[in-house]
């Protein structure tokens, strides 16, 4: 072991051995870098994928438009999951549409009500203030909100507000102003915004 040439052979393949991991190491960390961007554009070509099939899966004449999707996503998922089995990360990636969350309208108004005291509702809704507004509306879902009268001018130019609106206080054509009790509540049925529940103010003068 005292052997100068042993001792210069073992040096030398041990210094390879250590050039060679520092090698298989920076590989490695590159392979990482490249895997991962590959997978981020993947994973972005997946979700637009699914997007599309969510656009187009209440098309009766979709099916055969989804069926060369899903072959597509397929193909996209397949590195993805040889990947994770290497990595032991085990999340699947079966696909599966997300499911599109509806939008809760913006606030906007309601115009003139419609109907009587049992069957109030409105129909005609506004985004932005005109004189045919009477009410503004706070959505809650896109199923249910709360309204409330715009001024007492524009309450006083309906025919009748009983259907909507409980008050109390002085009678309506007395009135200066209005203290708001509670807003009124309304529920989507159809296209139409059925009152559930009518405002209540308290009449000034």
């Amino acid at each position: 072991m005292n052997d100068p040439a042993i001792i210069t052979i073992i040096f030398i393949i041990a210094f390879t051995a250590l050039l060679l991991s520092i090698k298989t190491f920076i590989d490695l960390q590159k392979l990482k870098k490249e895997t991962e961007k590959q997978s981020e554009d993947t994973a972005d070509d997946i979700q637009a994928l699914r997007k599309k099939v969510v656009s187009i899966q209440t098309d009766c004449d979709s099916t055969d438009k989804i069926k060369v999707i899903e072959e597509r996503l397929n193909k996209l998922e397949r590195p993805m999951r040889i990947a994770a089995s290497v990595s032991g990360d085990n999340s699947s990636f079966s696909f599966a549409p997300k499911p599109v969350t509806p939008k809760i309208p913006k606030d906007g108004y309601f115009g003139a009500p419609k109907g009587d005291a049992e069957s109030a509702l409105f129909n005609d809704q506004y985004d932005e203030l005109r004189d045919e507004c009477f009410f503004s509306v706070h959505y809650l879902s896109t199923t249910e909100a709360e309204f409330e009268p715009i001024d007492l001018m524009r309450l006083k130019s309906l025919p009748a507000i009983e259907s909507v609106i409980r008050y109390d206080g002085c009678p309506l054509k007395e009135a200066r102003g209005f203290q708001l009790k509670s807003k009124g509540k309304v529920k989507k049925q159809n296209n139409y915004w059925v009152v559930t529940a009518r405002a209540e103010l308290q009449m000034q003068k």
